[in-house]
């Protein structure tokens, strides 16, 4: 059964073997592969107008090299393509640049989860991109193709889908109508208009932090404490840095306890679990998408056509649900129980602790998410024995907003030796979640009082240190909640035109001689926003507005023992009965979209609010040639692309210090700053036939990658507040923090000169055995920096904090630091790596169909495919991301009336880099696979029925710090089926 939705197929020789469903998708995959002349791996259509898999990023990880990312939530499909981050790669749609909607997240990419997979035919992972490609695919270009028209077959497709997911039991229902008609034989029109409603979950633990324990932390005097852990902490002097030695005398601020056996089971000290989030996250919404276009065909000289796509998914109801309960500085105590192990990374560790008198929080966070992305590409081709000329005009744009406004309860910690009440045991599980358990007392762990509350962003009767915009605070100081949550928009335009000339030539081994001039403007707008909670009507707060949601009873399915002692907001009623708001008019005014104050000194301000531009002019050249060498015929291209970019940066920059923690409108000033930059792009490539089946390709080429977007602000930010650090202080010397985060600028694009070589043969229709080496250079990648002169520059900059002097491992504020208490400036910025980073792997691959075998086996066939990846980079600036190991194993049984496919997609572990709210060092996701099944029948020739299922054995995702005891995240997603129905007509 064939789909109109397929484009019609190019000539085949008279071996090909002609057939449709799941088989079909991967013969079309291995032609395209032969026949282009560029290193090239893909997936399209089964035949039946349809990719099984939740979503782009799901079909894509089935290309060898290409890996999906899991940690991006929300289904955002965020991918990396031969190891790299999703901002490594190109995105393009029928090979020309467009604004997707942006990533709000750190070197994610494009989040692919924002397309409908319906509307496309083919999706083709360019790895070695020649000279008239777009530039910027570092990896590679993700190239998501809509057929034209005059290629697709008459007729239409409905679909009608329904998902269900287990977790929760949340259902959503799908459509998909397409239809393509040829007006006449040269003129062709099509359209598809594809719905998916939005109605999932995801359950996770996080386990925030750990903390080395001292006296603040257990609660212990000096004696308590150096006779019950003192064995764990050195009795000397530790090197400076490079292992987590601790010295006693160090945590006690003296040497006098010191004893024979300090440090005779091991000198780190002992740590534990400091902090727990049970955190639930549930989407709803919907999704949107289309495309359609027209083809015409006035002579066989000329040929126009325009193709045009609109994406937009709506999540306005998506909502964060947590229970937050740490231990702080100062705040709470810790005590654990049991034997510590000691891990591989030479700490000791506990597996279970109790928590006393901490901040116990609930957190629900309305989370509303909208991406959106449309454009037309129009295209216009003519074409004779000696010429050929065509040019393109491709017109996008990409916007994404995250808004959130988050609702925070919690009950402090009392000082002074008293007690909230409040106690918690928790068993870790050592990574192992049939071990973990989490119990907290009494019940309900939260009240929410209905009068009383003080906004505590001023001094006031109740704190007269009061410097919190977010909070509310009852008498007595115990009871507190807080508005607060950050909007983020982004929105990209994309704008371009080209012409391409190319000259038929028989001049040798070279045919033809094509260049090509492109301009292109990038557009970026970036705008952020904190809340805060002044001019809340919180007389209207009643106590029902609180409760106990349904998922504390089947969190995980019921595979993690949490507390379910656990309550949060109706955030909807809520809101409604706090609003609308006072504007706090000593700020300089103005509200966010969800219509609360904006807190300026906060840095979602300050990092998010600019505006770039792009202006580049490209051109190129490229040589293709053909001939024998040895009787072995040999074809290619070579040739150079020249780009050069004018960017200016206009950026709402901090110029003058906060004098307060709500900030003022008036700190800020708008600033543009200019930068130009040029480069060649030399590329070549070779496709040598040494036998009819074998195949040998070489290819080289130049690329580079400008900083996303998102990733690192222009903005300098300053975050004057003092924050006591109580891992640092001692009984004598009191230690307190403060933040500057520098505004990257000036942040160059990073090269990288990339070498592939594969060796593929066709040892039948159909069938295809591959073995790829790839090599890249990367040159000034964009890393976090680690130079004194710019972290604490001497004379303090602009910062406000005064004079700074460095020690060889803190920046301190002398003016504002005595002999009892120190200030540090914790400064942070990025800059272009001045040393290489080199990522080379393996891809093979391996894809038969059976169909030579007798009877039932000749109905089977599969496809495997394998990629070792590695990284050499400098110490200072490791590459995350990259997995060694990834495989694809595909097994799939098909006749005329039914078809079965098995999918088995396995990652090994990973580096991330530590980030937000959570501390310690970097973390790694653990090694996982995931098993996926799909099944179809044919009712008639033209309905069929499939039944998807993805998860099949029910996977976790884990995130652990160095050792895997060190457990730091686990996401838990379930399973989910879907059935659908299909018809052409």
């Amino acid at each position: 059964m064939a789909s109109a939705q397929e484009a019609a197929p190019a000539d085949e020789d008279i071996n090909t073997v002609v057939v449709t469903g799941i088989k079909k998708s991967y013969i079309d995959a291995v032609r395209a592969k032969r026949a282009n002349i560029e290193v090239t791996d893909g997936i399209s259509s089964d035949g039946l107008g349809r990719f099984p898999d939740l979503n782009v990023g799901e079909a894509l990880q089935r290309v060898p090299g290409v890996q999906i990312n899991r940690e991006a939530e929300g289904r955002n499909a965020t991918i990396n393509v031969r190891g790299m981050p999703g901002s490594y790669a190109q995105t393009t749609i029928n090979g020309v640049a467009f604004a997707a909607p942006p990533s709000l997240a750190n070197d994610q990419g494009s989040p692919l989860g924002a397309f409908n997979s319906d509307i496309f035919s083919a999706f083709v992972i360019q790895k070695s991109p020649m000279a008239n490609a777009p530039s910027g695919g570092l990896s590679g270009n993700v190239d998501m193709q809509i057929a034209p028209a005059l290629s697709r077959k008459d007729g239409g497709m409905i679909k009608g889908a329904y998902e269900y997911n287990e977790l929760g039991g949340t259902v959503a229902p799908a459509f998909t109508l397409g239809y393509n008609k040829h007006l006449s034989e040269n003129l062709a029109v099509f359209g598809t208009v594809a719905y998916r409603k939005e109605n999932f979950r995801r359950d996770t633990l996080r386990f925030n932090g750990y903390s080395r324990l001292t006296p603040a932390l257990t609660g212990l005097t000096n004696a308590q404490f150096a006779a019950t852990y003192g064995d764990y902490y050195s009795a000397s002097a530790c090197p400076t840095s490079g292992s987590f030695c601790q010295p006693l005398a160090t945590v006690l601020g003296t040497s006098a306890f010191n004893t024979s056996t300090t440090g005779s089971k091991g000198n780190t000290g002992v740590y534990a679990l400091d902090a727990i989030r049970q955190y639930t996250r549930t989407n709803e919404g919907d999704l949107w998408t289309a495309s359609g276009g027209m083809e015409w065909k006035p002579n066989t000289s000329t040929k126009v056509g325009i193709v045009g796509y609109y994406t937009d998914r709506d999540l306005p109801k998506t909502t964060q649900h947590f229970l937050i309960n740490a231990v702080w500085a100062g705040a709470g105590t810790m005590t654990p129980s049991g034997t510590p192990v000691q891990t591989s990374d030479g700490r000791w560790l506990y597996e279970t602790v109790t928590h006393n008198n901490f901040p116990a929080k609930i957190s629900t966070r309305q989370y509303g998410q909208h991406q959106k992305a449309g454009g037309i590409v129009a295209n216009a081709e003519w074409s004779s024995e000696e010429w050929k000329i065509d040019g393109v005009l491709a017109l996008s744009k990409g916007e994404n907003s995250s808004i959130e406004t988050e609702l925070n309860l919690q009950t402090n910690s009392v000082s002074g030796g008293g007690s909230n009440g409040i106690s918690g045991t928790i068993t870790t599980g050592f990574g192992d979640l049939d071990d973990f358990s989490y119990s907290v007392t009494p019940s309900p762990q939260n009240r929410l009082f209905t009068s009383g509350w003080v906004w505590q962003g001023a001094p006031n009767s109740i704190n007269a240190n009061a410097s919190d915009p977010a909070g509310y605070l009852q008498p007595g100081g115990v009871y507190y909640f807080s508005l607060s949550g950050s909007e983020s928009l982004a929105e990209e335009t994309v704008n371009s035109a080209q012409v391409n000339v190319e000259r038929f030539v028989d001049f040798g081994p070279i045919k033809s001689i094509k260049g090509g001039v492109q301009l292109l403007q990038n557009k970026f707008q970036s705008r952020g926003f904190r809340n805060m909670g002044y001019g809340l009507q919180m007389q209207n707060i009643t106590a029902d507005m609180v409760y106990t949601p349904s998922f504390v009873g089947d969190f995980m399915n019921g595979n993690a023992d949490i507390t379910t002692n656990w309550i949060t907001f109706d955030a909807e009623r809520f809101i409604k009965a706090v609003t609308p708001v006072t504007p706090y008019t000593p700020s300089g005014g103005g509200l966010t979209t969800a219509g609360f104050n904006i807190q300026y000194a906060d840095g979602a301000f300050a990092d998010y609010n600019y505006n770039t531009q792009n202006d580049v002019s490209q051109a190129y050249i490229q040589f293709k040639f053909d001939t024998d060498v040895l009787g072995h015929r040999v074809r290619g291209n070579f040739g150079t692309r020249y780009e050069s970019t004018d960017n200016t940066i206009d950026s709402y920059d901090v110029i003058t210090p906060f004098t307060n923690s709500v900030g003022s409108l008036s700190n800020f000033e708008w600033q543009s700053i200019e930068n130009s930059y040029d480069y060649w792009l030399p590329s070549a490539i070779f496709a040598a036939d040494i036998t009819d089946d074998l195949l040998l390709r070489g290819a080289y080429y130049k690329t580079y990658v400008r900083p996303q977007a998102r990733q690192f602000s222009p903005v300098t930010r300053i975050t004057p507040s003092q924050t006591l650090n109580a891992g640092l202080s001692t009984p004598s010397i009191s230690v307190y923090d403060t933040s500057v985060r520098i505004g990257n600028n000036k942040l160059q694009p990073y090269l990288a000169d990339s070498y592939d070589l594969s060796l593929e043969w066709y040892n039948r229709p159909g069938g295809m055995v591959s073995l790829a080496y790839f090599k890249k250079i990367i040159t000034g990648r964009v890393v976090a920096t680690s130079d004194p002169a710019i972290l604490c520059p001497s004379d303090g900059s602009t910062w406000g904090f005064g004079a700074l002097s460095w020690d060889g491992q803190y920046c301190t504020a002398t003016a504002l630091s005595t002999p009892t208490r120190i200030v540090h400036v914790n400064a942070s910025g990025a800059y272009n790596l001045d040393k290489d980073t080199t990522v080379e792997g393996v891809e093979f691959a391996i894809q038969q169909n059976f169909d030579f075998l007798p009877g039932f086996w000749r109905n089977f066939g599969g496809n495997f495919n394998y990629a070792y990846t590695e990284s050499k980079s400098p110490a200072i600036a490791p590459f995350p991301g990259i997995s060694k190991h990834a495989a694809n194993a595909i097994l799939f049984y098909e006749t005329s009336k039914y078809g079965i496919r098995a999918v088995y997609n396995y990652r090994t572990d990973y580096p991330l880099n530590a980030n937000g709210t959570y501390t310690g060092g970097a973390r790694s996701v653990k090694e996982r696979g995931q098993l996926d099944l799909s099944a179809s029948y044919n009712l008639t020739d033209a309905v069929t029925i499939s039944l998807d299922a993805y998860n099949i054995t029910d996977e976790k995702r884990y995130e652990y710090e160095n050792d895997e005891r060190f457990v730091r995240w686990i996401d838990y997603d379930g399973r989910t089926v879907t059935l659908t129905a299909r018809a052409v007509f």
